[in-house]
């Protein structure tokens, strides 16, 4: 009896429960019926179905994008990429570039590449079409001189000259700056103011000084050299020319710029290549392997604008030559100069001016050559003359010379010299300043090689009639030229 009050209270509150859930499932599937039935109703619904569709595929999409870029990250350095479809291509994102590379375009070939903010900018340098190639050559010689003997002795002395040649390949040409300092006084000379009855001659001159001694560096030569033809080379000087620039000297183991072969000017070449030198153009053409034309004009004073300088206003000397080789290492040349105002720099007094103190106008004729008879040994020569005409009258001038030389005596790269002949002698005049004595010059010098860079070269000169003159005393000159190149 106690539990019956229980079991109808739960049954009844079972009843109204269920009759409420009725109520209201009736209730919201008559609203469904209506919104179903509203036109409205369907496009919302529609819209809705659609707009969660397109949400879903894109965050597939997403999902697929995001896979294929680690994949391609991964497989970049071993496989080309696979093809993808023109969707997945609009909406994935493109890979990242690589570290020295800009990405590739994402657009057609032609279209130009969006760079990558991280990524490198790489630049392509312009081309360029004016290229300079320059090279250093250097030249250091260590001088000692002194005349033991004679009416010009003077004190030994000790210098130097340096030289630095900046060499520059300019669009097939040869651009070349030479700087030289000399500190290195002439050994030849006499102080006029102590001893009045003292002279001064170019007679022993020595190759490698011109007498200056205070060492200031300046400009020597200044020359561009270019191929007009195979055949044919031409230099243009516009500083300190010389003739030897486009003209064989025809003494090969003497001529050495005063760095090798004779310790002399007057050995180093014969004296009518000293007679064309300063400003202006050179042309050397070769009409076979064994025939060669040089010809070339040069002013003493060309870059001087002033009266009685210039290019054609002052001194000049223009020089024509014919070189024949004869043998293996074997030549001659026949050469002609015809100069305004210029000296030898060797010889006498007389035969560089006149009475007036002026050179005047020359015609120089001049024959050298150079045999070579053995590995061993070689023997050259010439024989020079010039006809002066200067104010106060005419001269005759002659200077010759016979050289021997030893190629490796004593060792590879060793070289010794021997050479007898007469410096430039006024042999007649019509002026009164013929030279009273002919006198002889006479060389030796040994030279040894003691690297390729180091050469050490004694040498003596002996002069019979210093400055062709009668009643001067015999004079022996002495030198020590040590060489260093880099």
């Amino acid at each position: 009896m106690s539990n019956r009050p229980l079991n109808w209270l739960s049954i009844t509150a079972g009843s109204l429960f269920a009759t409420l859930l009725l109520i209201t499932g009736a209730q919201a599937a008559e609203a469904g019926l209506s919104t179903s039935n509203s036109p409205n109703s369907t496009l919302l619904a529609h819209h809705t179905l659609s707009h969660r569709s397109t949400e879903l595929i894109a965050l597939r999409k997403k999902k697929r994008s995001k896979l294929k870029i680690k994949r391609k990250a991964k497989l970049t350095a071993i496989a080309a990429p696979t093809a993808t479809s023109p969707t997945d291509l609009a909406q994935a994102t493109p890979p990242p570039a690589p570290t020295e590379l800009a990405p590739p375009p994402a657009t057609p070939p032609a279209a130009e590449p969006t760079p990558t903010p991280n990524a490198p900018k790489v630049e392509t340098p312009a081309p360029n079409h004016f290229s300079l190639n320059t090279k250093l050559e250097g030249q250091v010689i260590f001088g000692g001189a002194g005349v033991f003997s004679g009416d010009f002795e003077r004190n030994a002395a000790f210098g130097h000259r340096t030289r630095l040649e900046l060499i520059t390949d300019i669009n097939g040409g040869t651009l070349t700056t030479r700087l030289q300092a000399v500190g290195l006084g002439l050994s030849n000379q006499r102080d006029t103011e102590a001893n009045p009855g003292a002279f001064t001659t170019n007679e022993g001159n020595l190759s490698y000084t011109d007498g200056t001694t205070g060492s200031s560096i300046g400009i020597d030569t200044l020359k561009y050299e270019f191929a007009l033809t195979p055949q044919t080379q031409v230099v243009i000087a516009a500083n300190a020319g010389a003739s030897d620039d486009f003209t064989d000297t025809i003494n090969p183991y003497f001529d050495g710029d005063g760095a090798s072969g004779s310790i002399s000017a007057f050995g180093n070449r014969p004296s009518i290549y000293y007679t064309v030198g300063g400003v202006g153009v050179g042309i050397r053409h070769k009409f076979s392997d064994s025939t060669e034309l040089s010809l070339g004009y040069l002013a003493n004073d060309g870059q001087t604008p002033a009266p009685g300088s210039g290019l054609f206003g002052g001194g000049y000397g223009a020089i024509a030559q014919l070189t024949f080789k004869t043998g293996e290492n074997s030549k001659v040349g026949v050469t002609y100069t015809r100069t305004m105002n210029a000296e030898f720099g060797t010889g006498s007094n007389n035969a560089n001016v006149n009475a007036s103190g002026l050179s005047g106008m020359s015609n120089n004729f001049g024959l050298q050559g150079s045999f070579q008879l053995s590995p061993e040994f070689a023997l050259g020569g010439w024989a020079g003359y010039t006809q002066n005409q200067a104010a106060g009258g005419d001269r005759q001038i002659w200077n010759w010379a016979i050289t021997a030389a030893a190629p490796d005596l004593g060792g590879k790269g060793n070289l010794a010299g021997f050479l007898i002949g007469q410096e430039p002698r006024v042999a007649s005049s019509s002026d009164g300043t013929t030279d009273t004595k002919a006198g002889l010059h006479i060389e030796g010098f040994y030279q040894f090689k003691v690297s390729d860079s180091l050469s050490i070269t004694p040498g003596l000169i002996y002069l019979t009639a210093p400055n062709q003159e009668d009643g001067r005393g015999s004079a022996l000159i002495g030198a020590l030229r040590t060489t260093f190149t880099f």
